[in-house]
């Protein structure tokens, strides 16, 4: 991948019914150079499918970021697949580490409830000695009024977000007109997440967070997310910020996991960081969505 791949899926993560034209207008290219950098981002895997999910507000749901560190007596396999059968869990990617074993899972839960259960759960598992848990801040939406209509549309939107508006009426026995504002209705809403589910650690490339402290007294989010993109503009993404205390997991892509230690080694000497830690995932699991999830159970219910 390069700098445009990475704005395309930037792009479409933000909404991923972008048509080619948009997104070549912003980025200065054409539509058909567009669709074929599209195309193998598809045929190479990088982009796994293009989903619809309900937004925090919706489900009155927060998003969290643990690690889980272990003795190294589990299978590395199954134990990942334990994670992931919960629920709340979203993805689980097993980290380089020299002594036992450490993963990093990202979780959505809903209540305080439910992130008891779950830190019950990840605690009890056999093998693990120690958890860290950082709810995250994150954009909330909008709430919104969903309709018949509306779940008639998601119901073909759950298999490919970015359907055509033809193909979702000659299905559904809907007309077109129907589908377009029900589809636009839940575009301006700000109630759902267009997106792009990606695997950026395919072929040549490396995906990594580092876990850093910092200096809440002297900078801001919006600084240190500036610091990162002018530092690192084409191998820096987004951060997770933690929301109970200064800690923050910015996420990498680069094309070999050597570039971690200088990436760190530049971060650490920023004017805001108090420690860094390498977090390098390999492999990594990824589990159907509470946002998802959501969506289906309200489909099963109307009958069709």
């Amino acid at each position: 991948m390069d700098r445009i791949d990475k704005q395309i899926l930037l792009a479409l993560d933000e909404n991923c019914r972008l048509s080619y034209q948009a997104i070549a207008e912003s980025l200065g290219l054409t539509a058909t150079a567009i669709r074929k950098r599209l195309d193998r981002l598809i045929e190479t895997g990088v982009i796994e499918e293009f989903s619809i999910i309900l937004r925090p507000a919706m489900m009155n749901s927060d998003y969290l970021v643990a690690l889980i560190s272990t003795d190294g007596s589990e299978n590395e396999e199954e134990f990942m697949e334990l994670i992931g059968s919960n629920l709340m869990v979203i993805q689980v990617g097993q980290q380089v580490t020299g002594v036992g074993r450490l993963y990093l899972i990202h979780c959505e839960y809903v209540g305080t409830e439910e992130l008891q259960n779950l830190a019950t759960f990840l605690r009890t598992l056999d093998s693990v000695t120690n958890i860290e848990l950082h709810t995250t801040l994150t954009k909330r939406g909008e709430k919104f009024d969903i309709k018949k209509l509306h779940l008639r549309v998601l119901k073909y939107l759950l298999k490919d977000a970015r359907m055509q508006v033809s193909e979702i009426s000659a299905e559904s026995g809907s007309t077109a007109r129907r589908v377009s504002r029900a589809i636009q209705e839940m575009l301006d809403s700000n109630s759902f997440w267009f997106a792009v589910r990606w695997n950026l650690s395919l072929g040549n490339n490396t995906e990594f967070y580092l876990k850093i402290k910092y200096d809440e007294q002297t900078s801001e989010m919006e600084e240190i997310d500036r610091w990162f993109r002018e530092t690192f503009p084409d191998e820096y993404w987004f951060s997770f910020y933690s929301a109970m205390e200064p800690v923050l997991f910015a996420k990498f892509v680069t094309e070999h996991f050597r570039d971690a230690e200088q990436i760190s080694r530049i971060s650490k000497n920023a004017p805001f960081s108090k420690s860094v830690d390498v977090l390098l995932s390999y492999p990594v699991k990824k589990f159907p969505r509470l946002g998802r999830i959501k969506i289906e159970e309200m489909i099963s219910k109307i009958g069709h």
